[in-house]
């Protein structure tokens, strides 16, 4: 039998040029391309270093009067010397750069923080709605979403600064939403707080407590189901478990705190309890019943005068926990009062012993401290004041002001509104396309089961979407924290405007750069790691 010859079909044909070489030739342009990549690289770094010569020695500065490239941001331990309008953090001019530049980026994480939230809220709800099938509801939807996609946001940002907000009507005739203590007015928005009290360490315990047995009831039942096939309300009996052990919690907490707070009043307002104070002041209004205050002043048998000459004086600190739940007290059993914000103990306490007001309210233990200081400590009575773990503070117009509550400020609402409407449309349309990539035999298998249209929405549709919305959704995530520096449009101190400010008053250009770069950077990074992990852990899972 003949041997097969080892010879290839093709060694009798002509050789291919290496210029027509498909192999050669993608070889050649990678090496083509990595000497294009190293003379850009090395033009980047020749034109740095000359223009780090032009800068000078003095972006380099060290303490000790030399340069080098170690002391490129020694500059931030100088004084600032600017002020900050809006800070998250304690900020005064003599602080350093250091510090400004961290209030400029938590004023950021401020405007991120609550864009996102809002954003995604609105969004979301817009989406739906842009689905919906009723016409005005739908249209409406369609309508916001071109007009925001459509028109560039610092517009949008101008308009909403100058043609609205600055617009407002004065501090005293402030627009109030539907009655409720919501007020618009040239310096902003204020709107009601929470505000912590001592006690409220203790209701937390009781919340973790009462989500942890939620939890618990919630497994039990769950394999008690498995056992015996027979369905258990779940989610009643969790959350019904939880508002048990949070409103024992909540007396509890009241309970104990009910010496952290306190008033320091002389002997002659014959206060000797915090329930006197109501039983005086009927006997300086001669009622019974402070209740009735209003219709009395309807009537004319009281006047304005007379309350106003009636009203405990009372003396705290500005923005403490101690002065908003003793107020809230007094409001609530109609006690009328005047407040006395000061900056801080020692100016509260001068201003009581010059008597100046009648009631000092504060913590027992400042009070304690405080009543040894005046010149006669026996004739001061000190009192405990009722607690609760939470207190909602409700601004109100004290002077040329609001006191209380929230503030926004006319260039935060600005900025905050501006990205939340903005960046709210284009999550809406991520959220029409996430819905509208569900199967439609999904919602029709729902529907077959008797299940309504919110929770078909609830329990079958979006859960599906997520896997199609988290991915654009992340892009607008970002954009939002990005547009951000835009604030400095509308005067909001964010990062990008203090750096600005710091950039001009140092001189210190490319360490500024970095900073900022850097910081953007890190807010990114840390934003696309929390929901590529979320989209991790709803994704599919393929066998």
């Amino acid at each position: 039998m003949a041997e097969l010859s080892p010879k290839s079909p093709y060694s009798g044909q002509e050789a291919i040029p290496f210029w027509r070489d498909g192999r050669v030739l993608g070889v050649l342009a990678q090496v083509i391309f990595v000497i294009f990549v190293l003379i850009a690289v090395g033009w980047l770094v020749n034109n740095v270093a000359q223009n780090l010569t032009t800068l000078g020695e003095s972006q380099f500065l060290c303490r000790d009067g030399s340069s080098s490239f170690r002391c490129a941001f020694d500059f931030l331990r100088l004084d600032a010397s600017f002020d900050i309008s809006e800070s998250v953090i304690k900020y005064d001019p003599s602080n350093a750069y250091s510090r400004a530049l961290l209030v400029g980026a938590l004023n950021t994480v401020k405007v991120g923080f609550f864009g996102i939230l809002f954003a995604t809220i609105l969004g979301t709800f817009t989406g739906i709605a842009r689905l919906s099938q009723n016409w005005l509801v739908r249209n409406v939807a369609g309508v916001y979403i071109d007009i925001m996609r459509n028109t560039p946001l610092l517009l949008q940002l101008f308009f909403l600064f100058f043609g609205v907000i600055l617009v407002f009507p004065a501090i005293k005739e402030a627009i109030q939403l539907f009655g409720l203590p919501i007020y618009l007015s040239q310096r902003g928005i204020d709107l009601p707080g929470l505000t912590f009290m001592p006690s409220f360490g203790i209701w937390l315990a009781f919340i973790v407590l009462g989500l942890i047995q939620a939890q618990a009831i919630n497994i039990y039942l769950s394999r008690l189901e498995e056992k015996t096939g027979k369905e258990r309300n779940r989610l009643a009996w969790s959350i019904g478990s939880f508002v048990i052990v949070a409103f024992i919690g909540w007396f509890a907490a009241s309970a104990a705190g009910g010496d952290n707070q306190a008033i320091l009043a002389t002997n002659t307002t014959r206060i000797r309890e915090f329930g006197d104070i109501a039983e005086q002041m009927g006997n300086r209004l001669g009622i019974d019943s402070l209740g009735d205050i209003n219709s009395m002043l309807a009537a004319g048998t009281l006047t304005q005068e007379d309350i106003d000459g009636a009203a405990y004086t009372v003396c705290g600190i500005r923005d403490d926990a101690s002065l908003v739940n003793l107020t809230a007290q007094l409001k609530s059993q109609h006690i009328p009062y005047t407040v006395d914000r000061l900056g801080r103990v020692d100016q509260a306490t001068e201003a009581y012993g010059a008597g100046e007001c009648e009631i000092y309210v504060a913590s027992k233990s400042t009070l304690a401290a405080e009543r040894n200081l005046l010149e006669n400590p026996s004739s001061h009575r000190l009192i405990s004041v009722p607690e609760t773990p939470l207190r909602i503070d409700q601004p109100q117009i004290e002077g040329l002001n609001f006191v209380g509550g929230i503030k926004l400020t006319p260039n935060f609402a600005a900025i905050l509104i501006g990205l939340v409407l903005y960046t709210g449309a284009f999550i809406a349309e991520i959220v029409r396309a996430g819905i509208q990539s569900v199967p439609k035999g999904q919602s029709e298998a729902a529907r077959a089961l008797g299940l309504s249209e919110s929770q078909r929405l609830r329990l079958v549709v979006l859960p599906q979407a997520l896997r199609v919305i988290i991915p654009p959704l992340t892009s607008q995530y970002l954009n939002l924290v990005k547009n951000s520096s835009l604030a400095i449009a509308v005067g909001f101190p964010d990062l990008w405007s203090t750096s600005y400010t710091t950039l001009n008053q140092s001189g210190r250009v490319i360490q500024v750069f970095v900073f900022v770069m850097g910081t953007y950077l890190s807010f990114s990074l840390f934003i696309s790691f929390l929901l590529n992990w979320y989209n991790r852990r709803i994704a599919l899972v393929e066998r």
